[in-house]
């Protein structure tokens, strides 16, 4: 979204408040989380404001993002919605250079108007986490039998023998 704040780089206001919805489908965000299997049914909702406080102008948003993917360790399905918050200092377009741009937290105004979607997409993509758990302490699958263990124990044996000794094993089994 490109917010016009004109009126608060004038003094008219120096509060703007923000209230919209962000469609993660529309960027390049949506195409690398798909690789992971989260998809995301319905557009984030972004809130917060814009304040000028002599000058000094600050952006301070909330996001929540619902999404849909399956579980890390037993694959069944999980629905969550991701929450963050993003603040920022607000600077007009030649008052920092690129660099210091990206090294601090600030978002440029350019002849009076604030895009702020990149950010936040960004943002997201980075904050999101690569593993998703449909409880935190999901016991996942069984690596022998492929039983779900959250639903119960399966019968696989559960002491393993080294293959190092195995040999030694068999010597035994034939006296």
């Amino acid at each position: 979204m490109v917010l016009n704040i004109s009126s608060l780089l004038s003094g008219e206001k120096s509060r703007l408040e923000i209230d919209y919805m962000l469609d993660v489908s529309a960027n390049e965000m949506d195409g690398a989380i798909n690789l992971s299997g989260v998809t995301f049914p319905s557009p984030a909702k972004v809130s917060g404001v814009i304040t000028d406080n002599a000058g000094y102008m600050r952006l301070t948003l909330s996001v929540s993002l619902p999404y849909k993917t399956l579980c890390a360790r037993c694959a069944c399905n999980v629905e969550g919605e991701f929450a963050i918050d993003f603040e920022r200092t607000v600077v007009p377009k030649g008052m920092v250079d690129d660099a210091e741009e990206k090294e601090e937290e600030f978002v440029v105004v350019e002849n009076g108007m604030l895009d702020i979607d990149e950010q936040l997409s960004e943002i997201l993509l980075l904050d999101f986490p690569t593993r998703v758990l449909c409880k935190e302490d999901c016991k996942g699958l069984c690596q022998k039998c492929g039983k779900d263990l959250n639903e119960g124990e399966c019968d696989c044996p559960t002491t393993e023998l080294n293959p190092a000794f195995a040999k030694l094993l068999s010597m035994f089994d034939e006296e």
